[in-house]
């Protein structure tokens, strides 16, 4: 390499062409960037301000010689900075013509936009190749309406320009030395390295270059040089448009999980700051053919496209199946479904069995929530499946989900009926589910339906009179349960109406789910219950479990042996729990025993809950305490703002997080315990979770009921 320092001027005004490889990544530098150049700009000018404003590097490889051609440098990096560079320049040109500077528009054009006596391609002074080659030109030229993220460059610094030179267009001219004279770079001419390697290792600044730029990158540096343009239009250019953004650019994220996942889909887990290297090393072994692996990527890309529900499938069972399972957070089962995909292509199942495992996959994830099961190492998980992919896939897939913990009918049902759906997510999933199972000849439009409570989540007088002596017991356990979710029409309507009212609307509803509410002639605990239950048996059918009922799971370390199964495990502490506190703490509330991670008990204050949790995986016993709503929030922010009250009231530190994006958080505590499984434990946890619920319900909950009253008050 042979650094020098050079101005931007010196750069541009040479009798040289800088070409931007085909291999290179779009133009990706936006506001946040642009700004920061401007803010550069702004403050050089300034006239304390001395030296100049290093830019960064820019490195170049030599083109082939041409006879009567100027020299030609392949931008190897420094691509960003050197296009907005030039697009500066552009907009410092136009705004020129626009103020009556007809001779600085003229230089700026002649002189470091364009060889003025050099035709086509070669007109240019900086030539981007491919996908921003017709957006800079139409920039350059003025021909043409420019799009993209050059366009809103260009619009950004016009701007900025326009503003700063209102009162006073001379400033133009300083502008243009400034940047001319005064912005420099490090420039580095690779006379043997080997481009690719110096491109990998000298992206330190600007926007970093995620696990599908270096893929690309790696691919084309196989590709011989005078084929790499054919190679993009033909092979590798249509695989990127199918992971188009709607403006058309590259959405490179999107790109770079795809290449992670069909790593996967050959049975190792790659961690995602693995992805390049992994697929590196891979290809790198085998002198490889970038032909014949973009043949393979665009089979690949076909099924990505179907799985993640974008086209549909050639069966129709299939494309039902991928619509079902991709409302759910499901994006960790894309590599194994990929490698199902493939064993379809080869004839190794047919799409009846390709359905089917989508089936088990949508019922196993689904019925692990709704169950409180963890859904932490389902990457791994599915990945590992493919290890155990031999002879019938269907068959292999759900002994491994079984063998994971795949809850069976009984379990679900039961739990589905009490699941805090609307607190915990997949609300209205679940529920335009249960609708469109309902099949109606003339299916309604979901789309503006909102999610509503029938029991409403504020009571009124009339509420509170038909639900009786506990009704705010029962709003408190039952409120965000199946039983009382539906969708309607009239939620900002209907909010806090009496039943009677509502179902009375009801009647009018094109919705099945909620015109079957005619059916009931008042609306309290039971009937919330029935409907539950009537709800949890159609889930049932819909999220379907394995075939065989669980008989012997493996426990949560992975190991197989003759003791209970977690399910079993976590029922015997709950009611082990029960017995003690009715036996040492009868003061405190009880509850039934389930096979759930977290046991709900009544807080007796609305908007808070209580829950007892137990990590069997993670070897510990805790309390939470929930703030659901935001009336209850700006609680909970002072309360971890100022917790040394709070600590000294359970002589223990609590620990505090918030569900992100949302104004619900939790304060918590915990008892590590060393190991969960084994029963001998379990009294020490049962006096620990003893002493501390009793002091959050002697010293806790009056606190929290106090201050909830000061700040609905003020």
């Amino acid at each position: 390499m042979k650094p020098s320092i050079q101005t931007l001027g010196q750069i541009l005004y040479s009798p040289s062409q800088y070409v931007i490889p085909v291999f290179q990544r779009n133009y990706r530098w936006e506001t946040p960037q642009w700004a920061k150049l401007w803010g550069s700009l702004t403050e050089i000018q300034s006239p304390d301000k001395r030296g100049n404003h290093f830019m960064g590097f820019l490195v170049f490889v030599p083109g082939l010689p041409q006879p009567g051609q100027h020299t030609t440098f392949h931008l190897i990096d420094g691509q960003q900075r050197l296009t907005t560079s030039s697009v500066l320049l552009v907009a410092i040109r136009n705004i020129a013509r626009q103020v009556g500077q007809p001779d600085l528009a003229d230089e700026i054009h002649q002189y470091y936009l364009v060889h003025p006596l050099k035709k086509g391609e070669h007109h240019y002074r900086l030539l981007p190749k491919e996908r921003d080659h017709d957006s800079y030109l139409s920039l350059v030229t003025g021909n043409g309406k420019a799009t993209g993220r050059m366009a809103d460059a260009l619009a950004y610094f016009e701007e900025q320009l326009s503003n700063f030179v209102v009162d006073a267009p001379e400033r133009l001219r300083f502008v243009f030395d400034t940047v001319c004279q005064r912005f420099e770079f490090m420039c580095a001419t690779l006379e043997t390295e080997n481009a690719y390697n110096i491109f990998k290792s000298l992206n330190s600044t600007g926007v970093p270059l995620g696990a599908s730029d270096l893929i690309r990158n790696f691919v084309f540096m196989h590709v011989a040089p005078d084929e790499q343009e054919e190679f993009d239009r033909i092979l590798w250019g249509p695989l990127e448009d199918r992971f188009a953004r709607a403006d058309g650019t590259l959405d490179e994220e999107r790109f770079s999980h795809f290449f992670r996942d069909y790593l996967m889909s050959g049975g190792r887990y790659v961690p995602p700051k693995d992805t390049f290297t992994s697929f590196e090393s891979r290809y790198e072994a085998t002198g490889f053919s970038p032909k014949t692996l973009a043949g393979s990527l665009t089979a690949y890309v076909r099924y990505y496209a179907v799985i993640s529900s974008q086209e549909a499938d050639e069966s129709e069972q299939v494309t039902r199946a991928l619509a079902g399972l991709n409302v759910l957070e499901s994006s960790t089962t894309y590599p194994l479904l990929l490698a199902l995909f493939d064993k379809r292509a080869i004839g190794a199942i047919d799409s009846t069995q390709l359905a089917q495992c989508t089936e088990m996959l949508r019922g196993f994830i689904l019925r692990r929530f709704v169950c409180g099961e963890s859904s932490r190492g389902y990457g791994q998980m599915f990945v590992r499946a493919l290890a155990k992919d031999e002879g019938d896939s269907a068959q292999t897939l759900e002994a491994y989900l079984l063998d994971r913990g795949w809850p069976d009918d009984h379990m679900f049902e039961t739990m589905f009926v009490e699941f805090p759906l609307y607190q915990r997510g997949y609300t209205r999933e679940v529920l335009e589910t249960l609708e469109r199972a309902r099949g109606h000849k003339e299916p309604a439009n979901l789309q503006t339906a909102q999610v509503e409570h029938v029991m409403p989540q504020t009571l009124n007088p009339a509420w509170l009179e038909a639900l009786g002596d506990d009704a705010e017991g029962i709003h408190t356990d039952w409120l965000h349960r199946p039983g009382n979710l539906t969708l309607s029409a009239y939620n900002q309507e209907l909010w806090n109406h009496p039943f009677k009212t509502k179902r009375a609307r009801y009647a009018q509803s094109n919705i099945v789910l909620t015109r079957e509410l005619v059916g009931y002639e008042r609306w309290g605990k039971n009937e919330i219950r029935e409907r539950g239950e009537s709800l949890a048996k159609d889930a049932v059918r819909i999220w379907i479990g394995p075939k065989e009922q669980v008989i012997r799971p493996k426990d949560e370390t992975g190991n197989d042996d003759e003791g209970p199964g977690r399910y079993e495990l976590r029922r015997r502490f709950w009611a082990g729990l029960s017995d003690y506190l009715v036996a040492e703490h009868p003061e405190l509330p009880d509850f039934e025993a389930r096979p759930s991670w977290t046991i709900r008990v009544p807080s007796g204050i609305r908007h808070i809950g209580i829950e007892l949790r137990l990590g069997l995986r993670q070897g510990k016993a805790g309390i939470d305490v929930w703030f659901w709503r935001e009336g209850s929030f700006p609680l909970w922010e002072g309360i971890r703002a100022t917790p040394d009250a709070y600590n000294e009231l359970v002589n223990t530190v609590w620990g505090f997080d918030q569900v992100e994006g949302r104004q619900r958080g939790r304060m918590f505590i915990d008892l590590p315990v060393v190991e969960l499984r084994n029963e001998s434990s379990w009294p020490e946890v049962y006096q620990w979770l003893g002493q501390k619920l009793s002091l959050i319900y002697e010293r806790i909950a009056p606190k929290l009921r106090a201050e909830l009253d000061r700040l609905q008050r003020e």
